[in-house]
């Protein structure tokens, strides 16, 4: 069957990607650093900011921590297995993408596969720790309903994150140097590192309702912490189903439209 054919290659390129890091261990030790330290400087300003003002609205130390725990993990996971999404631009100015075109496989799944940053998974190993530590530190209970909605979120948090940077680097099929739009929502990432209810309203509702990186992290975290009347576990499949969806969308027009180089 078809799927069993992808696994079977997605684990080809698995091997491919750990062989990668395994070759280079400087590298990987330096990429491995870098990653936590940009990491831990965002983490220490939040905490910073959180100080100075006695707070960020109604979040404690241990909700803040959960926060950004929880957008670490899936920034981590994207950037291990679907981080070459980063690499669209590259690939269409030098041609790259008729090698896809070429092979019975999807160019979507070659294009995932040509590069995975394992490295990432090491540091989502420190993310989880500080994700378990925060539960804890917050006492919350963890029952059937709060372990399916962490399962959900790690799944379709994924999908929505990758998805719109999948959406946004797609763009480069119709504009020169697409990628610093990309990079432009690769920033306003940040904003929902904090609690979205500090901001104002209509800040909420742009991460809520047009770019919908709300549901990365901070949705997710009010359903465990029991702070919101949204239905959260029905509301994420939903919006990674419709950000999937136009992700799809656009590839495949970009696709369909790719010229090569001409060269």
């Amino acid at each position: 069957m078809r799927w069993k054919y992808y696994a079977k290659l997605w684990l080809c390129y698995m091997r491919i990607g750990l062989l990668c890091m395994t070759q280079y261990p400087a590298d990987t030790l330096i990429w491995l650093i870098s990653m936590i330290v940009r990491e831990a400087c965002g983490f220490i300003g939040i905490l910073a900011v959180a100080s100075v003002t006695g707070g960020l609205g109604t979040w404690g130390f241990y909700e803040i921590c959960l926060l950004f725990s929880m957008c670490a993990v899936i920034e981590a996971i994207g950037q291990a297995f679907f981080d070459n999404v980063w690499s669209i631009d590259k690939m269409i100015r030098r041609g790259e993408m008729d090698v896809f075109l070429i092979r019975p496989a999807s160019p979507f799944v070659q294009m995932l596969g040509q590069i995975m940053h394992f490295q990432a998974v090491l540091s989502m190993v420190v993310y989880v720790g500080i994700l378990a530590w925060s539960i804890h530190g917050i006492g919350l209970s963890m029952g059937v309903r709060e372990i399916v909605l962490l399962v959900e979120y790690v799944i379709f948090g994924t999908v929505i994150n990758s998805g719109i940077y999948t959406i946004f680097n797609s763009l480069n099929f119709w504009i020169v140097q697409g990628d610093d739009i990309a990079v432009l929502v690769q920033t306003c990432r940040e904003f929902v590192k904090y609690p979205l209810q500090v901001f104002p309203a209509a800040i909420q509702g742009f991460f809520t309702y047009i770019l919908p990186l709300g549901f990365v992290a901070y949705y997710p975290v009010l359903g465990l912490l029991g702070r919101t009347d949204m239905p959260v576990m029905i509301l994420l499949p939903c919006v990674a189903a419709l950000v999937a969806g136009i992700a799809a969308v656009i590839w495949r027009l970009g696709l369909k439209g790719y010229n090569s180089t001409g060269t």
